[in-house]
């Protein structure tokens, strides 16, 4: 498996099912193909803490569409309208569900992916290492879902140009990669060749 092997996708075409699938369908993507869209990349159901599951939230619908659509597009306003209206779901479904809910979590996950898709990879990076953190509260470690953020968290780090930024964010990534996916991982692996490679080039 290679580096970029392990980039996957938050959110793809949403419909009703989307919210109410129990799997979390994973699927590779390599990393120069990252502004593609994918309509067989989606996160699985919107789970509220005790366990049910919940369809897409027919107040929130038309802003969540409105930010999913925005993935595929290279226009930069388009972009960062879904931004605004990232910012506005994570808002009020914040207040609405509060932080334990994968409604809430998955909102911030679209946020981390538009960060990323703009170009802002260490604040996608924060982003995932934040929902990687409300996931394993929430479900656990190693759940699936937790596991697919964790591998975001780490190829929106890999994709950091600036080496100061990811070198100070190396050791948080490090720890979550392993306490998510375990130190023998493709993720781990690749952030600790990463880490070697700045070694070796200051030797």
């Amino acid at each position: 498996m290679s580096d970029s092997d392990i980039l996957y996708r938050p959110w793809g075409a949403v419909t009703s099912e989307f919210w109410v699938r129990p799997e979390l369908a994973q699927q590779a993507v390599p990393a120069a193909r990252a502004q593609e869209p994918d309509s067989s990349s989606r996160l699985g159901s919107a789970t509220a803490a005790d366990g049910s599951a919940a369809e897409m939230p027919a107040a929130y619908r038309e802003g969540i569409l409105l930010v999913t659509s925005a993935f595929a597009s290279k226009d930069a306003q388009v972009l960062q309208a879904a931004v605004i209206e990232a910012e506005r779901l994570d808002q009020t479904m914040t207040s609405e569900y509060g932080e334990q809910d994968l409604r809430t979590i998955s909102v911030r996950e679209m946020r981390g992916w538009l960060a990323h898709l703009t170009g802002q990879h260490e604040m996608a990076t924060r982003w995932y290492l934040h929902t990687v953190g409300l996931l394993s509260s929430l479900v656990g470690t190693p759940d699936d879902r937790t596991r697919a953020s964790a591998k975001r968290a780490v190829a929106t780090w890999m994709a950091i140009a600036d080496e100061a930024a990811a070198q100070g964010l190396a050791p948080t990534v490090l720890t979550m990669a392993e306490a998510a996916e375990g130190k023998e991982s493709a993720s781990a692996k690749a952030i600790q060749r990463r880490v070697s490679g700045w070694t070796s080039a200051r030797a």
